[in-house]
């Protein structure tokens, strides 16, 4: 109940978000994202909250655009990361993005016909002092494939996502 309540209530401050921008008259020279830096597990594999386990529960976001250019209803099935929210800000910005940033624009994806993107990637590095273990977690995700490597023990997970969603049968 808590968590629904807590989506009701960001719900209702993106709707008077846009609603401000609509009366301020800018709606039609401003891009409005919305996502999250994480989901929660809510069950998922018997875990709540978040944590070290880049399960689709946790990776696999809302991202919600609107604005000039953008397609109402339009889905995109690439697999896309908050990492590449910089690069797009720079391109709808009409900037030149710098030449060592880790991101690569949506815009082509979010405004034109192509939804072809290979991977999107992810990153965890969890410090002994959050819980006594030091991991260093790298995910590369495909539309079909996850891969996760532990890079200190060696360790991985490898979910074939389109007979396995739920992530149940380990393939590493």
């Amino acid at each position: 109940a808590n968590y629904y309540g807590e989506l009701s209530f960001i719900d209702q401050g993106g709707g008077r978000i846009l609603q401000k921008i609509e009366e301020s008259g800018k709606a039609e020279n401003t891009i409005v994202i919305f996502t999250s830096d994480h989901g929660d597990l809510l069950g998922d594999h018997g875990l709540y909250l978040k944590g070290p386990t880049p399960y689709e529960g946790l990776l696999r976001l809302g991202f919600i655009v609107q604005g000039p250019g953008i397609h109402k209803n339009k889905v995109v099935d690439a697999p896309i990361s908050t990492l590449d929210l910089a690069a797009s800000f720079y391109d709808w910005a009409g900037i030149t993005s710098p030449t060592d940033i880790q991101s690569a624009s949506t815009r082509d994806l979010i405004e034109g016909d192509n939804d072809s993107r290979d991977v999107a990637y992810s990153e965890w590095n969890q410090q002994p002092s959050r819980t006594g273990v030091e991991l260093n977690l790298r995910t590369v995700r495909t539309k079909t494939a996850k891969l996760t490597l532990e890079m200190i023990s060696g360790a991985g997970e490898m979910y074939d996502l389109a007979d396995d969603p739920d992530e149940m049968v380990n393939r590493f």
